[in-house]
């Protein structure tokens, strides 16, 4: 028996892309475990891979799966509080999509400046830098997301706050 995905679908490709713009809303996605799940295991591996620049293997693969863990438990928690819970699987799979798509750019800019830079240079503080802009579009993204589940601007850009300052900045130092 062949397993589904609708990734191949015309449809999902073209959201994700609406989505990069904040031009389509989580909701526009097929309802999918199967494409959830896998958004999640990406999400998860191209985490592992991002921090692998700068932490142990061991750490690396904590970190991504501590990432999965607290994205996934929040987004339910938070959506099982504001009784959304039809809204879960599609919220989650999107929130996975575009984080996995901001892992996957550090990872490109981090192997870019990498090889591009000789090693006297200061790379990790340029990355860094460089890492800011993607921190706030994600900030940003989960704002839009959490909003078209039912959240007010302010609450859903302090819960967007949240999430990417508790994955990214707290989660990152401690998995070391």
């Amino acid at each position: 028996m062949p397993i589904n995905i609708p990734l191949l679908n015309q449809q999902t490709p073209q959201t994700v892309l609406k989505m990069i713009n904040l031009e389509a809303s989580q909701l526009s996605l097929p309802d999918s475990r199967e494409l959830m799940w896998g958004a999640f295991g990406a999400y998860g591996v191209l985490q592992a891979i991002a921090q692998s620049f700068n932490h142990s293997l061991l750490g690396s693969l904590i970190y991504g799966v501590m990432s999965v863990v607290l994205l996934y438990g929040g987004t339910y928690g938070l959506l099982r509080v504001l009784k959304e819970d039809a809204k879960f699987q599609r919220t989650a799979t999107a929130l996975a999509i575009m984080s996995g798509l901001a892992a996957l750019i550090y990872t490109v800019l981090h192997l870019l400046f990498g090889i591009a830079l000789p090693p006297p240079l200061p790379t990790e503080k340029l990355l860094r830098f460089l890492l800011f802009p993607i921190l706030i579009w994600m900030v940003f993204m989960y704002a839009f997301l959490f909003r078209h589940v039912s959240l007010r601007p302010a609450p859903a850009f302090f819960a967007a706050a949240l999430f990417v300052i508790v994955i990214e900045v707290i989660l990152s130092p401690i998995s070391r």
